[in-house]
Parts: C-alpha cells; structure tokens; sequence
C-alpha cells in the first residue's frame, strides 16, 4: 500500500506540493534506471529540486516546509487536492545553471542530476537532446562537472554510470571493478560490452 505524501510548502511563495514519506527508496515494484532515477507508483522518487509552479523558482525538498504528515483519512479529507512535488523542466533547469555561479557543492549535485534525469526521463528533454544541438552540448559539460563532484564512496556508482554514459568505458570498469553491489554489476556488464545507452535494472 502506498506511504501517505507528506505535504511540503515552497519557502519563497508558500506554494503547497506532496512528497514522498520515505523519500528515495524505492519499493520492489518500481522500475530503476541505471541512472538512480526510478518509477514507482507506491513510494514516488522525490526530486532534488522542487519546481514551482507560483514563483518559478526551485528549492530543495530541506528547504521546503512541512506543513502535515497526515494519516490517509486527513489526507483524503483536507490534502489530495495538493500537486504532486514535479522538478523543474529541462529548459528551466538549464536556465538555472546558467545565471547560478557559485552553489554549495550538495545543491550543485542535485541541480545537475535533476538536469541530468529530466533530458534523458521525460518526453520534453528528450526532443531537446534530439533537436538542440547546443542544449546537448551543455547538458554534456553539465554531466562531466557533475562527475567530477562526485567524490564519495556512496556516489560511485553513479559516478561510474556517468562515465559510461559519456562513452569513457575504461574509467567506469576501473571504478567499478571488484564491486558486489548488483547495481554496479550490471553497469559494469555494459560498460564492458561498449554500451552507453541508460536501461532498466534487472531485478
């Protein structure tokens, strides 16, 4: 059965939206990319990044503020009305990296993964790749600075995912090499095998 969203104000505008209560973990019934970005209609993947529909502006999920964590009846009787937290588009996203120059380096990685996801997950950024050929040259400086930030042993994997996915076979093999964890497993079948393209997790 599906958690009950917690609701979510925006800081600037006051704005309401829901997210997940167990944010980021997906349920066995989801569909994980070998990106980390996952659909799952029992536990929704909360964005790093908020858009908001009212001011235009984006915030993370630490800087919104709780307003309720219902229980399913005070849900239904006062809250399910309430949007669902979405990102901001990639153009918008695109937009936001270009006028931000300096960003604190969690709120940087978070802006370039949702960037990342939303030119490779949703139908929008897909015809942008397809049809802009600028828009996909920087979405590819966007993806290469955002593998540099990744710095971390809990973000390897996804480190080494970027690699492949920017054709840098070599890189991803060494950094995933001896890893247990099946995520890294299936990347490094690929990576091996010269395969860039973004799939589904076997499970």
């Amino acid at each position: 059965m599906p958690l009950v969203p917690i609701v979510l104000e925006c800081p600037e505008c006051g704005e309401q939206y829901l997210i997940s209560k167990s944010a980021n973990e997906p349920s066995s019934s989801a569909v994980v990319y070998s990106t980390g970005y996952y659909i799952d209609e029992t536990n929704w993947r909360t964005p790093g990044i908020i858009g908001c529909v009212t001011c235009e502006l984006g915030f993370t999920p630490a800087e919104g503020k709780v307003i309720d964590e219902p229980d399913w009846d005070a849900f239904v009787e006062k809250w399910s009305q309430v949007k669902k937290a979405e990102p901001p588009t990639a153009g918008a996203l695109a937009l936001e990296l270009r006028v931000r120059k300096k960003m604190e380096r969690d709120f940087e990685i978070s802006l370039r993964t949702e960037f990342w996801y939303a030119a490779i997950h949703t139908e929008t950024g897909r015809l942008l790749m397809q049809k802009n050929k600028k828009f996909k040259e920087y979405w590819i400086d966007s993806l290469t600075k955002l593998e540099s930030l990744l710095i971390k042993e809990s973000e390897l994997i996804l480190k080494a995912e970027i690699n492949r996915e920017l054709g840098e076979f070599d890189s991803c093999i060494a950094l995933l090499e001896g890893q247990s964890d099946e995520h890294a497993k299936q990347i490094l079948e690929k990576a091996k095998a010269g395969n860039a393209e973004v799939f589904v997790l076997n499970k």
